[in-house]
């Protein structure tokens, strides 16, 4: 399986690097990309971790479109997206074993959360960006998500291999309460797109509107206003 890691973060650096360091032994040849949202002291350990920093917070769908289309445009197949809060000590080998059975339309994730899912170029390729509406943060996933279920030639699975070896819930709202902000504008988003909260929509498509087919995006598009730099031999621990 050629995949790509990728992680968004925004304030939890200090979470992060201590991942890195261990990400380092377990995966010391996986490329791994990082989008940095708050402009922090990110240490990488290997040329392989490879930082790309914003000169603002584009918020969660962006970061993950970003970073989905960098590693597409570098011909990756999939990438594995991670939480920088969590860490996911599972070596490469393992993942591909147990993520071999599923086909190339459906997305992974883990069991109960989105901290960690693998998203495959064709399941992104037929259903489109993230929605960035959902800004800064929450229900992102479950428009996501939803919109897989109703696509017929796409799939959503959940499988343990992906659950964190160490999870801590949310730690990034934790350190700034006005990332949370946002969350009943973006529930109320969520409704008004599909008719009802997660689990209980009504809508086939969105707003009820006839199917259209999704708009493709480039980096500059899908991050309007924002400027995004490598750094990519960030300096090493």
């Amino acid at each position: 399986m050629n995949f790509v890691v990728g992680i968004p973060t925004i304030n939890r650096a200090d979470l992060l690097n201590q991942a890195l360091i261990k990400y380092d032994q377990c995966w010391p040849t996986l490329e791994i990309y990082i989008l940095d949202n708050g402009n922090q002291e990110i240490k990488t350990q290997n040329k392989n971790q490879k930082i790309f920093k914003t000169d603002l917070n584009i918020g969660v769908a962006a970061s993950w479109n970003f970073l989905a289309e960098r590693a597409f445009a570098e011909g990756y197949l999939r990438i594995l997206m991670l939480n920088d809060d969590i860490e996911l000590l599972k070596s490469e080998k393992e993942i591909n074993q147990k993520l071999n059975k599923y086909p190339d339309h459906c997305l992974v994730v883990q069991e109960g959360t989105w901290s960690s899912f693998m998203l495959p170029k064709v399941v992104y390729d037929l259903i489109g960006p993230f929605d960035e509406i959902f800004y800064p943060a929450y229900f992102e996933n479950d428009d996501y998500a939803y919109r897989i279920k109703t696509h017929k030639h796409t799939d959503i699975q959940t499988d343990k291999v992906l659950n964190p070896t160490l999870y801590r819930e949310s730690m990034s709202f934790k350190m700034d309460r006005i990332l949370n902000k946002d969350f009943t504008k973006n529930k109320n988003r969520f409704v008004s797109k599909w008719g009802g909260e997660p689990k209980k929509e009504k809508f086939k498509s969105p707003y009820g509107l006839p199917i259209i087919p999704p708009p493709i995006l480039t980096n500059t598009d899908s991050v309007k206003n924002c400027r995004i730099t490598s750094s990519c031999v960030a300096p090493m621990a």
